[in-house]
């Protein structure tokens, strides 16, 4: 696999490997580092990822990689956490971190807000609507066809 092939075919051969450790695929990345090509995992699980479950899991899919020859070239594995602000990739991310507080972009700005900026508390999904809290306590339907972009946020 080149690096121009898509990496939704790569997530399909990974997958499985990555959940029957346990974990959940949250995103791949290709990258560069000093000149060298860089390929990321982020993963993660409910109780969160320590830096012995990067290691373990990078020796796995290494092999993986190697033994199917999924990628040409010289490049660097890593395996890591996605960090406190990591992105919300679809619904089911939104349901796992019900309750925490978000930062939600959107396509065009909320009627409630005017904004394409939102952030709040995740309340839960509604159809195909994930429902946010305000920080004055309302709260509004941003349609799962509307968001561009989403992380966990710190608040301050």
């Amino acid at each position: 696999m080149r690096k121009s092939h898509s990496l939704q075919e790569l997530a399909q051969v990974v997958t499985p490997v990555i959940e029957a450790e346990g974990y959940h695929l949250v995103d791949i990345v290709w990258g560069s580092s000093f000149n060298r090509r860089t390929l990321t995992f982020f993963i993660d699980k409910r109780d969160g990822v320590l830096l012995d479950d990067c290691q373990s899991l990078s020796r796995r899919l290494g092999e993986l990689l190697e033994e199917r020859e999924l990628v040409s070239g010289s490049y660097v594995l890593e395996v890591s956490s996605p960090g406190a602000e990591r992105p919300l990739k679809g619904a089911q991310d939104f349901e796992l971190f019900l309750g925490r507080y978000a930062l939600i972009r959107t396509q065009d700005p909320l009627p409630e807000s005017g904004t394409t900026e939102t952030y709040g508390y995740l309340r839960g999904l509604v159809g195909e609507a994930v429902l946010c809290e305000l920080a004055d306590g309302a709260v509004v339907n941003i349609p799962l066809t509307q968001i561009t972009k989403a992380r966990l946020a710190i608040k301050f």
